[in-house]
């Protein structure tokens, strides 16, 4: 019988990162091929329906990982995954409009890459659920809502509990509840709080963000209603409104 399990191409050339992408995509219920080398990568290459998706170490050894996925959309791959440290804007502006998606920056885990691959390739059947799941409020009904107080610079949950806020982490909130079902832009967000788009500030919005769901499970029993979408932004989960 033939195998029909999906198939990750792995271009990866830190042997024990590639040994830990294996597993945790075997896990999954993947097949991997894994090329060391960008070279080897071309040769590997035959077919845009070999694999299911293409995950690219931006730091191969004898190429950027960037040129070998940019190559890989040009010639219709079916999915194209980046990671490692990509701060040129402009050219993950560019490999976006090519097709490559996610790019996922400065992963702290071979888990985190694996977790972000998966969801992107569920990204839709995931987007159409959470939108009829988790109903939004008008403006007349504000009950089981997150309230947003910005004079009061507060985050009152649906319970009645309220949660300080830095001027930053307001920010972040009014961002939040102005996307509603959306992910948020990082880089619009960065702009907005701190003037550029650079390494720094995502950093700096990252530990925004920490520190907020750190506030927000220590009141609400640990619930963490804030996702991350990889290539995208952020997201409140759960009905969110600025009520001042």
């Amino acid at each position: 019988m033939k195998d029909k399990k999906p198939t990750v191409f792995l271009a990866v050339t830190d042997n024990l990162l590639a040994k830990q992408l294996s597993e945790g995509f075997q896990l999954s219920g993947y097949k991997t091929v894994r090329a060391a080398l960008a070279r080897d990568c071309y040769s590997a290459w035959s077919s845009p329906e070999r694999f299911t998706v293409c995950v690219i170490d931006q730091h191969l050894a004898d190429q950027p990982g960037a040129v070998l996925a940019r190559y890989l959309a040009e010639n219709k791959a079916r999915k194209v995954v980046l990671f490692g440290k990509l701060d040129d804007a402009v050219l993950r502006l560019e490999l976006y409009r090519m097709g490559v998606s996610p790019i996922i920056r400065n992963p702290e885990s071979s888990a985190e890459i694996v977790a972000a691959v998966e969801a992107s390739i569920t990204r839709k059947t995931t987007a159409r659920i959470s939108a009829t799941v988790i109903p939004f409020p008008d403006t007349d009904d504000l009950s089981g809502a997150w309230k947003i107080k910005s004079l009061q610079r507060e985050l009152q949950t649906p319970s009645g509990k309220t949660i300080g806020l830095t001027r930053n982490e307001l920010k972040v909130c009014l961002a939040f509840a102005a996307s509603k079902t959306e992910a948020t832009n990082r880089e619009l967000l960065c702009r907005s709080i701190y003037g550029r788009t650079d390494s720094a500030a995502n950093r700096a919005l990252d530990a925004v963000i920490k520190r907020l769901r750190q506030k927000i499970m220590a009141v609400s029993s640990n619930v963490d209603p804030i996702t991350t979408h990889y290539g995208e932004g952020h997201r409140f989960t759960e009905p969110l409104v600025a009520v001042d």
